[in-house]
């Protein structure tokens, strides 16, 4: 009996241990290793090793907005061992952005989006700002500080006078 809760603990450890997690924001290690492979947009083989790229969805395999918005902002922070994978995996990821941002676009803005609280799904529905600028801005407030102005935002890299002058009117930092 002993043996087989071993073998089994075994079996798990090989299971976490012989896979790699893909890039994600908020989901444990744990929590990436057990989704099911339909969770990423690519999974690649190495040598007796599974090389998953950019967890979705989660384990019920409900599309997470935030998470597929985050994949897609680091998407080239990637590393792939078939370009092929990567091109299908890009493909696989923007149809899903489309869908999303077409819901977002529909209920359109309403109030200011507060830029040191939003959600990357509230950061893209702002004129001028993708994934990759998304991304960068809540790394930014978590990293190095929060805003005190919107104009604090052009520290951004990649924000610069031009996006500046198109989100100005929609942005606040309280």
């Amino acid at each position: 009996m002993r043996r087989n809760y071993l073998f089994l603990f075994s079996v798990f450890v090989l299971f976490i241990l012989g896979q790699s997690p893909g890039i994600c924001k908020e989901w444990s290690n744990i929590t990436i290793r057990l989704l099911p492979d339909s969770s990423f947009a690519s999974v690649e083989a190495e040598t007796g090793k599974k090389i998953r790229h950019c967890p979705h969805h989660d384990m019920n395999g409900r599309l997470d907005e935030e998470q597929l918005i985050y994949v897609l902002g680091k998407f080239d922070d990637e590393k792939w061992l078939h370009s092929d994978n990567e091109q299908i995996a890009r493909k696989h990821l923007e149809s899903h952005y489309d869908k999303v941002m077409a819901g977002i676009m529909k209920k359109g803005l309403h109030n200011p989006v507060n830029i040191n609280k939003a959600k990357l799904a509230e950061l893209v529905a702002l004129p001028h700002i993708g994934p990759v600028l998304a991304v960068k801005i809540v790394e930014y407030r978590t990293s190095i500080s929060m805003f005190e102005t919107i104009e604090q935002i052009k520290k951004v890299e990649g924000i610069g006078l031009g996006t500046f002058n198109a989100i100005k009117y929609y942005i606040s930092v309280n």
